[in-house]
């Protein structure tokens, strides 16, 4: 996207400074996509994405390097050297957001190539549902809060009491 070196060394560090680490990191590669203001840029080069995939390896070891955007700008002895360099995850499926991504297929022939073995798909679990208070099913348990400002009044709620 233009930046410097410095710019990545730099996220890295921001990154690698966090207390927990990040679960993951996605290393991506611009997709210069036509009629947008980055359409113009130099694709990033394979060395300079392998680089980052390293450092980001050594500085963050149990992070998952996700290998992202930009794969299908890759040649498939370049995304085998970001593998063997410390990425150890690749987002699937048929596009980024608005980019393409390579095929599953091709993904699951590049893996067995490079005697990779792939890891399960992420499943989607079911999220708690977020209801109305007053739909909630939950049970009081009988304890009394205590109101800490008792000289604290609010007009709707008294409003709201005399209904």
């Amino acid at each position: 996207m233009g930046e410097a070196i410095e710019d990545r060394a730099g996220m890295l560090v921001a990154l690698s400074t966090l207390n927990p680490q990040p679960e993951s990191v996605p290393i991506n590669a611009l997709v210069a996509v036509d009629g947008t203001p980055m359409e113009e840029e130099e694709p990033i080069a394979i060395w300079d994405m392998i680089r980052m995939v390293a450092t980001t390896r050594v500085i963050m070891p149990e992070t998952q390097v996700r290998l992202s955007a930009g794969r299908t700008q890759m040649s498939r002895e370049g995304q085998a050297m970001c593998f063997f360099a410390g990425a150890n995850s690749i987002f699937a499926g048929d596009k980024l957001l608005t980019t393409p991504n390579p095929d599953v297929n091709e993904d699951m022939e590049m893996f067995k190539l490079l005697g990779l073995n792939p890891m399960k798909p992420f499943t989607k679990k079911s999220q708690p549902e977020t209801v109305e208070a007053t739909d909630s099913k939950l049970e009081s348990l009988g304890e009394k809060p205590k109101w800490t400002r008792p000289e604290h009044i609010i007009d709707r709620n008294l409003a709201a009491q005399n209904k």
